[in-house]
């Protein structure tokens, strides 16, 4: 693994953390994606189209875990029931729909995880040749890795921008050694930031220089039911002042069930 130089952005441990180019070996390890869905049928749809198009080496190391997170219209069932997918993929549904409350869906695709996964939006895909670094590369157990990414514009137009803050690859033991998402802070809009913090004082990071592709104003990849930035967000910043010595994350605290595609 060669460390290439560090990234200075705005969330110290983490956004600053150093870029390494992973080496691919030819040990094959499992990867799980973990994807959120909320109302985004077509990039849902755009999604599956990607993944079956994988080499048939990679699909044999992958599965995938969707989590509807309690989508009123349009739940993700509909678009997986009768799909013919060449990998595992299991589908669970939040009970409630509670505004911005991914932090649950999260928590519960990492629930059911095992082994090495990846954690990202429904806006976001993964190249095939990113997806082979993930299967094939030489990366350490105890260290949690972030991406190079770049913005779809138009057809295969790209254009590099800064690294989601919250796509991760990690194993289901680190995450849960950070404690996973605060399920407290579900209904507020904007707190990735405060589990970045935790992730850096917690493990070491790490950005590749593998990317993912963000498609955030194609179809409907970006949530627009809900407004961003609205003056109840505010209070998040001091809910997380206000935790005392024996905080801890809460966690899987909202209704679920798995649903059956067949």
């Amino acid at each position: 693994m060669k460390l290439l130089r560090k990234r200075r952005v705005s969330a110290p441990g983490c956004d600053d953390a150093p870029v390494v180019e992973i080496e691919c070996g030819t040990h094959a390890r499992n990867v799980t994606f973990v994807i959120p869905y909320y109302e985004n049928p077509l990039m849902l749809a755009r999604q599956v189209q990607s993944w079956v198009g994988y080499r048939e080496d990679l699909r044999n190391h992958l599965s995938v875990i969707v989590i509807d997170d309690g989508s009123p219209d349009t739940p993700a069932a509909d678009v997986l029931r009768g799909k013919l997918l060449p990998f595992d993929l299991r589908l669970f549904r939040i009970g409630v729909d509670v505004r911005w409350n991914w932090l649950a869906a999260r928590n519960l695709g990492m629930f059911h995880a095992r082994d090495w996964c990846l954690l990202t939006d429904m806006d976001h895909q993964v190249p095939q040749g990113t997806l082979e670094t993930l299967i094939y590369g030489k990366v350490e157990p105890f260290t949690v890795y972030r991406f190079k990414r770049v913005e779809s514009i138009g057809f295969q137009t790209w254009a590099d921008i800064p690294p989601h803050p919250n796509s991760w690859f990690m194993t289901q033991n680190s995450f849960w050694q950070i404690g996973g998402y605060d399920e407290a802070l579900s209904g507020h809009y904007g707190t990735d930031g405060e589990y970045r913090r935790r992730v850096a004082k917690t493990l070491p990071v790490r950005i590749m220089t593998d990317a993912l592709v963000r498609h955030e104003f194609e179809l409907d990849a970006s949530t627009t039911r809900y407004k961003r930035k609205q003056p109840e967000d505010r209070a998040v910043q001091a809910m997380v002042s206000s935790r005392g010595p024996d905080w801890r994350p809460k966690v899987l605290s909202f209704p679920w069930q798995q649903q059956i595609l067949s």
